[in-house]
């Protein structure tokens, strides 16, 4: 008996000195800083290869500008490396109206330290390190502490931190605006929501939280221009650059959103990757609120709701004549991060078994878990052996994801950039291929499927990282009719 007392005074000491304000909150910075490190060569895929790194090196050579579009950066190997250019850069760098101020951070960094994917990463440490922390913060001032390692267990965020992609800096801005506004420092909310907004335009969507908080505990009209603060650096933006980004699809119609398109968006949060036992959690611990925590809870719900709702009309099915309901699961990482919090209060175990699909391919799409990311590792695992093809006087065809990474010597993959590949896109007409090319099928997202129909391929070589399979293959003879 004596033995047990011990163990349970022991336990009670090493919980409560954990618990110590600001040593979990070090703790799960440091995790979320670690799992950036570890990754540090990791490949670019998707935005960061295509859009933001690109634009980057466009700040680090010519210095901040507020719209970049237009010409290639210097920094970038093309031109002599592929035999026609990926089609996201036959036009050079679009402008999609988002802020600046993502880009120009990385610029800074490339400027600073060089061209390398493993600073382009390092860069997102700070972030990273912000997110772990804030969260623990939210969950603090929530009630409970400990429910702030959720975020790291939900596979959705967790891509987010080897992403150096726009909505790393949303996250961690969003989570310190609630800190901010459930303590009462209105200034200091008005300044993550400026922020916030000037990393990503969703960031306004801060102004909801803000309203609920100055509704239900506040109603001080000094802290209105707090409240309004995401709102007017929006305005801002728009006034600066001329027009905001759009919406990527609206629904049909109402009776769509409903049905279709609001369903997904509700299955997506709390549905996949046993975000079921989310509801059970909040469930929970909404049961056992104390008075003076239920307005907070208000507060971060309110955010969570907004969101899902926002994105269910504004980007949900972005492939509308895809029967997939693909989706940028990213748009809904703050609901993500702050409902996985709220999840937790009661019961942080229930978010554990998301943990089990940190490297699944989900319907969803490539950036619901490390997938897209094991993607483009294993292309890069392929590149060595495209080289040889190549070199062996082979015409090789890849899709435009892998086209643009081979010819970039920051993309994170090995060696020297590959060139003499051929690209393939939705445009490209089977007849283009001969009998006796190699095609590259990669593990996702490259239109490969006009070339399979029409051709008999005989598999090669696979190459695999986590869960995610790139495939070469020869080409044999024409399907049959």
């Amino acid at each position: 008996m004596a033995g047990q007392h011990g163990r349970k005074r022991a336990w009670a000491e090493w919980k409560a000195c954990v618990e110590a304000p600001g040593r979990l909150e070090v703790v799960v910075a440091v995790v979320a800083s670690a799992v950036v490190v570890a990754w540090s060569g990791a490949p670019l895929v998707e935005d960061a290869l295509f859009w933001w790194v690109p634009k980057a090196l466009l700040v680090a050579e010519q210095g901040p500008r507020l719209v970049l579009d237009g010409g290639l950066p210097d920094g970038m190997i093309i031109g002599r490396e592929l035999a026609t250019l990926p089609p996201q850069w036959l036009v050079g760098l679009p402008d999609y109206a988002h802020p600046p101020l993502w880009y120009w951070w990385l610029g800074a960094w490339l400027r600073l330290f060089g061209n390398s994917v493993v600073v382009i990463h390092l860069a997102c440490v700070p972030f990273a390190a912000a997110l772990g922390w804030g969260s623990v913060a939210l969950a603090r001032r929530l009630g409970s502490p400990w429910a702030g390692l959720a975020p790291l267990a939900v596979p959705p965020v967790v891509a987010q931190l080897v992403r150096p992609e726009l909505d790393l800096p949303l996250l961690a801005c969003t989570v310190w605006a609630l800190v901010a506004l459930l303590g009462g420092r209105w200034a200091l909310f008005a300044v993550m929501g400026v922020l916030a907004v000037f990393f990503k335009e969703p960031g306004v969507l801060l102004c909801v939280p803000a309203a609920v908080m100055w509704t239900l505990a506040d109603r001080k009209w000094t802290h209105l221009p707090a409240v309004l603060a995401p709102l007017i650096a929006l305005g801002v933006w728009g006034l600066v650059h001329g027009g905001l980004a759009g919406a990527e699809r609206l629904p049909d119609s109402a009776a769509a959103w409903l049905t279709i398109d609001l369903p997904l968006a509700v299955r997506l949060l709390v549905v996949e990757q046993f975000r079921w036992l989310w509801l059970v959690g909040a469930v929970a611990g909404a049961w056992v609120l104390r008075p003076r925590d239920r307005i907070a809870w208000g507060v971060a719900g309110a955010l969570v709701v907004c969101w899902l709702l926002f994105f269910s009309v504004v980007g949900f099915r972005l492939q509308p004549h895809n029967p997939e309901p693909l989706t940028h699961v990213r748009y809904f990482g703050p609901a993500f991060v702050v409902g996985a919090i709220l999840a937790a209060s009661r019961w942080p175990i229930l978010v554990l078994p998301g943990l089990l699909f940190i490297h699944q391919r989900s319907v969803f799409g490539p950036e619901a878990s490390f997938h897209g990311v094991d993607a483009g590792r294993a292309e890069a695992a392929a590149a060595p052996w495209i080289a040889d093809a190549i070199d062996e006087g082979h015409t090789v065809w890849v899709g435009s994801y892998q086209a643009a990474a081979l010819s970039q010597p920051w993309s994170g993959h090995p060696g020297t950039p590959v060139g003499g590949v051929k690209v393939y896109s939705v445009d490209t007409r089977p007849e283009s291929l001969l009998v006796g090319d190699l095609v590259v099928l990669a593990a996702y997202g490259e239109p490969a499927g006009p070339i399979v129909r029409a051709w008999k391929l005989d598999p090669v070589r696979d190459w695999t990282a986590g869960e995610a399979t790139v495939t070469a293959a020869e080409v044999k003879a024409p399907q049959r009719r």
